[in-house]
C-alpha cells in the first residue's frame, strides 16, 4: 500500500473549524436549573449546566474536554439549545448537530451523540431537581 492508497478525509467545514476553534457558551453556569457529565466511547468528556425558566433554556453552558470534535459538537449544540423549549431541545438529535457543523467525519459521529446525550441527561436532572422540590413543599 502506498501514501496515495491510504485514504484522506475531506476538507472540514468552516462551521465545524469555527466551533472548534472559538466555542461558544464555554464555563459552567453557576446558578443552575440541571446538570450532566457524559463520557463518551473514545473516553472525551463533555459537562452540560442549563438554566431553566418556565419551560425554557434561559442559559445553557458547556466544558467540553477532548478533541477538536467534541468541542464543536458542544458548542453548536449549545447554540442550537438556547432558548428553546425544554420539549423542543429533546428533540434534538445528533444530526441536527452535525448538521450545523457541516458535517462531521464518520469515525466522530459519537461526539454529535455525546452532545445530545448530556443534554437530554441535564434535562433529566432539572426535573428530578423540580420534582424534589415539590415534594419537599
Amino acid at each position: 500500500m502506498s501514501e496515495h492508497d491510504i485514504p484522506r478525509p475531506g476538507p472540514l467545514d468552516d462551521r465545524l473549524l469555527l466551533h472548534a476553534q472559538f466555542p461558544r457558551n464555554l464555563e459552567l453556569l453557576a446558578s443552575l436549573s440541571g446538570w450532566a457529565k457524559g463520557v463518551g466511547k473514545c473516553g472525551d468528556s463533555l459537562e452540560v449546566t442549563i438554566r431553566v425558566d418556565g419551560e425554557r433554556i434561559d442559559a445553557i453552558k458547556v466544558l467540553p474536554n477532548g478533541c477538536i470534535y467534541t468541542v464543536a459538537c458542544a458548542s453548536a449544540m449549545s447554540e442550537l439549545a438556547a432558548g428553546m423549549t425544554i420539549e423542543r431541545a429533546l428533540e434534538l438529535s445528533p444530526e441536527d448537530v452535525e448538521k450545523a457543523l457541516g458535517g462531521l467525519p464518520a469515525d466522530h459521529l459519537h461526539c454529535a451523540r455525546l452532545a445530545i446525550n448530556t443534554l437530554g441527561e441535564a434535562i433529566s436532572d432539572h426535573y428530578q431537581k423540580t420534582a424534589a422540590r415539590a415534594v419537599e413543599r
